[in-house]
């Protein structure tokens, strides 16, 4: 059975780059970790996470893909897109409008009306802590703790306890991933 691929969005790099954490992305989703060029050329301004996605595509957990410039319905959703929403945040929609792939990314503002009206699955960091934790792959202490470092570091991350997110905003029946 083919599984769904996870094509991240920057702020979900970032975030597990700052909380120490990107080889909890790999064990979660080994080689279903997908970035459109465009996202990647965003993050490549950064030099630690550069050697970060490196390592990731050469230990085959992370797949690089050029975003598809040459299909005319991308291109259309992508330009409206880009009015509202950053550059990454569009390539990312405009590409699972139409190649059903799931959305990793915490920019909710941008993302989720979209993604619910074109019924494109989606998971911010904090569903990703929460299968994290639901597949025992990092504890309660360590989700805690992941959040206080990305957020230490001026990143945006719910100000509440994983058991919290968990138990009020996450979806059990939908992220099965």
């Amino acid at each position: 059975m083919k599984r769904i691929k996870i094509l991240l969005d920057s702020d979900v790099i970032i975030h597990f780059e700052k909380g120490d954490s990107i080889s909890t992305l790999i064990k979660l989703f080994q080689g279903r970790l997908i970035l459109l060029d465009v996202v990647d050329q965003e993050l490549r301004k950064n030099q630690n996470i550069s050697i970060i996605l490196d390592n990731m595509v050469r230990m085959k957990a992370l797949s690089l893909m050029p975003f598809p410039s040459k299909e005319l319905n991308v291109l259309k959703e992508y330009a409206q897109l880009i009015k509202t929403k950053g550059k990454g945040e569009s390539a990312c929609l405009a590409y699972c409008k139409h190649y059903p792939n799931i959305i990793a990314s915490s920019n909710i503002k941008d993302i989720r009306e979209y993604c619910v009206q074109n019924q494109i699955a989606y998971l911010t960091t904090m569903d990703i802590l929460c299968i994290a934790l639901q597949r025992k792959v990092l504890t309660e202490k360590e989700c805690d703790s992941f959040i206080q470092k990305v957020r230490a570091s001026k990143s945006k991350l719910p100000n509440m306890k994983i058991t919290k997110y968990r138990d009020t905003m996450f979806d059990h029946l939908k992220y099965s991933y």
